[in-house]
């Protein structure tokens, strides 16, 4: 767990402090995309603190805290929408910081709930107002053909990068299921994916996803990759980067430089891919962009929407 990545949580309002074995079993409890997200919340009403010139303050937060952040970050019938967030957001942000506080082991100010409520529902109207955003960009099998053309021969990076795409699009997994915390050093075993996740049939390939996003606590999410005749064949993938591994438990997806095993991040991914759709005229595309591209061809296909989203 790299806490560096969550230092706005980890502070008590604006205080530094030292962590307790206890404090490190709390955060134990919260998956690591939670506690980054937690992070944003945090991050946000610092921000908010730092605008109104309070730049030093303490848990718990008031009613004085609460209402005030709300209206500056929330959209109201009299200011610049167009700097806000949006009430489903806000409302994220706030259970973050009731988490906030349950993490710092103080009370939130509960009593503030109903009026809260309110003024999220006035929101959200304003919210309405607004021109709908265009939807996520799908990526279609012609962009991916044309992503495995561009990253081929690039370089050990650059194909575990193609391949990794490839999977997350058959199998609609998040970037962040097939990727690592840190570049380098083992996997984190039971939590991030190894070659030992991957168990290889006649006809099928099967990954075994730890901490999925959308699964309870403790339990696993089965990706299936069904082979295929084809370039873009994800089980081929799979034995690509299975070959390029040294052992079973390295991270199934990285590359080798000399004697180091290096493991590709989320961020390292992205970058890649933001510079790949953008020399491919397609900057819309984005790493979620797998998933939805994943989902459409299912639903075009003729399978039904329960069935793709239990796919996950």
């Amino acid at each position: 767990m790299d806490l560096a990545k969550i230092t706005h949580f980890l502070h008590r309002g604006s205080k530094e402090r030292r962590l307790s074995p206890t404090d490190t079993r709390v955060l134990e409890g919260w998956k690591w995309s939670t506690l980054l997200g937690y992070n944003a919340a945090v991050k946000k009403f610092k921000t908010f603190k730092t605008a109104i010139g309070e730049s030093d303050y303490d848990l718990p937060l008031s009613s004085d805290d609460v209402y005030p952040f709300v209206v500056w970050a929330g959209r109201g019938a009299n200011d610049d929408g167009e700097k806000k967030i949006n009430a489903t957001s806000l409302t994220h942000y706030l259970h973050a910081l009731k988490a906030w506080h349950t993490f710092h082991d103080t009370t939130y100010p509960y009593q503030t709930e109903k009026r809260v409520k309110l003024m999220l529902k006035a929101s959200s109207r304003q919210d309405a107002t607004l021109p709908a955003k265009q939807g996520k960009s799908p990526v279609l099998i012609p962009d991916l053909a044309d992503l495995f053309r561009l990253l081929s021969g690039r370089g050990p990076e650059a194909e575990a990068v193609k391949d990794l795409a490839i999977v997350a699009f058959w199998g609609m997994a998040r970037l962040a299921e097939l990727t690592y915390q840190s570049n380098s050093g083992p996997a984190r075993l039971k939590k991030e994916l190894t070659v030992w996740e991957v168990t290889t049939f006649q006809n099928v390939t099967t990954l075994t996803i730890h901490e999925a996003k959308t699964a309870k606590p403790g339990e696993i999410q089965t990706i299936k990759l069904h082979h295929m005749n084809s370039p873009l064949c994800p089980a081929k993938a799979i034995e690509r980067q299975k070959q390029a591994a040294r052992t079973d438990v390295d991270a199934l997806f990285g590359y080798t430089t000399g004697n180091r095993r290096v493991n590709l991040t989320k961020r390292q991914v992205n970058k890649i891919l933001r510079a790949a759709w953008s020399d491919l005229g397609r900057p819309r595309l984005t790493g979620h962009s797998f998933r939805v591209g994943g989902a459409t061809l299912r639903n075009a296909v003729g399978i039904e929407i329960g069935e793709i989203k239990s796919l996950g």
